[in-house]
């Protein structure tokens, strides 16, 4: 099943190809069941193909995310951890703007956007999902169980 869709896309070089086969099993995906997906530009394809969703941005200032990636990442030094989280974040970026023609981490761009480094980790993913809920009643009768 996979190899009709990846020849689908044949001639694009495979960048491109993996681009709009991801968009395909995303919006499959959708159309099927409740899933959460981390990155890969699911905000704007689900919005372009009039697929109900809810968009979250979470974001940190950048000591924060620093201190994290060293936490998680045994014998990261800072200055690696800085060149790391810059040189990912020119990478989302550039995709992102790349393949949605909008500009990454930009508000309007979601329906919830949030520091985690206010609330801490725990305490963030909490606060998002009362906020998920609530969404979830405003966009009735579309339903997303958590």
């Amino acid at each position: 099943d996979h190899i009709k869709y990846f020849s689908r896309y044949h001639g694009l070089n495979r960048q491109d190809a993996v681009f709009f086969n991801q968009s395909d099993l995303i919006c499959d995906m959708a159309k099927k069941e409740d899933f959460i997906i981390m990155g890969r530009c699911a905000d704007a394809i689900l919005t372009n193909n009039g697929i109900p969703h809810i968009s979250i941005y979470i974001t940190a200032p950048i000591e924060q995310r620093i201190q994290r990636a060293i936490e998680v990442n045994s014998g990261l030094d800072r200055k690696k951890a800085r060149h790391f989280l810059k040189k990912l974040d020119k990478k989302h970026a550039h995709y992102y703007n790349f393949y949605t023609g909008r500009s990454w981490g930009r508000p309007h761009n979601y329906d919830l956007c949030i520091n985690s480094s206010r609330l801490g980790i725990e305490v963030t993913a909490e606060k998002l999902v009362e906020m998920i809920r609530e969404l979830e009643k405003a966009m009735s009768p579309v339903n997303f169980d958590l």
